[in-house]
């Protein structure tokens, strides 16, 4: 089937969503029936505030909605800041999840969490769920991390890559980033070498629910269908959106000064998601042209 708001499952159960005013919480709040959002310091229109790493402030939360899942895309996602930062990091990824799996087990939730292709070293993507993992970051080891402790509590880990999609406020995702630069008139160096599979957050939003309505507690790949440098993915939001392509320049990831590595022939594939539930991901040429519409409606 493919992802997306007609295709998914209307049994799902109530649904609790832990950093919904993050990416990936906007799109499995506004695309999955029944869920109550939650935000710890950017609210949002309809959301309870939330610190996830209060066990008893989330058991309370749990109780109070009857969630019977919980999605957690909560987490400090700037790979640089991590970098920088190891021991914050881990503590800001990791502590709240672990007050989440705990009261999740003893509420009987089941939860879905949210790792990247991070996890490999980007020298022989797409990778399989199954590849053996190989951090090259801080961000990437705290995502193995996530992934250990997540599964073995019981409960299911989504890995995705390169997310972009519609979003209220600052814009976080690389292609909402370029629109706003773009209409700026901004020129935006971008890499040549970044190699992934961009995926669109409504679809990640839809195979989560898919996921968790089966309580498959493993690790998933929820990934797009094309592979692609970061420079294709903004050649073709800035032809899909009638931008100026002469605002694009690209360069080597080298000439960026990231602090942090970043895994470089990337990208997941998604055999297993696709013979499990028949799931079938947007290409990125259809979620930009999905994406314009949303956002020519919120004009």
């Amino acid at each position: 089937m493919a992802v997306g708001p007609a295709r998914l499952a209307r049994g799902l159960t109530r649904a609790l969503v832990v950093g919904a005013s993050g990416q990936i919480g906007g799109a499995l709040c506004r695309v999955l029936p029944d869920t109550v959002g939650t935000y710890r310091s950017r609210p949002g229109s309809g959301l309870r505030q939330l610190d996830a790493s209060d066990a008893e402030a989330f058991r309370r939360t749990l109780d109070d909605t009857g969630a019977a899942i919980v999605f957690f895309p909560a987490a400090q996602p700037n790979v640089d800041w991590c970098e920088s930062h190891p021991a914050e990091a881990e503590a800001a990824n990791l502590e709240p999840l672990r007050v989440a799996l705990a009261a999740s087990a003893e509420r009987a939730a089941f939860l879905v969490a949210y790792s990247s292709d991070y996890v490999f070293d980007g020298t022989r993507g797409p990778y399989r769920e199954t590849d053996p993992v190989s951090p090259i970051s801080v961000y990437g080891r705290i995502k193995v991390r996530l992934e250990e402790e997540t599964i073995a509590a019981g409960a299911a880990v989504v890995r995705t890559t390169v997310v972009f999609g519609f979003e209220t406020g600052e814009p976080r995702n690389f292609v909402l980033r370029l629109l706003r630069s773009f209409a700026r008139g901004e020129s935006v160096k971008v890499p040549t070498d970044q190699v992934g599979t961009p995926t669109y957050s409504d679809d990640v939003a839809g195979a989560s629910g898919a996921i968790a309505e089966a309580r498959a507690a493993e690790i998933w790949h929820v990934a797009g269908p094309d592979r692609m440098s970061r420079l294709e993915l903004a050649r073709r939001t800035a032809r899909a959106f009638g931008a100026r392509e002469a605002l694009i320049e690209a360069v080597p990831t080298s000439a960026l000064g990231q602090l942090a590595r970043r895994p470089l022939a990337s990208g997941l594939r998604i055999e297993k998601l696709r013979e499990r539930f028949g799931i079938t991901m947007r290409s990125v040429d259809a979620a930009l042209a999905d994406l314009r519409d949303i956002i020519e409606r919120h004009e």
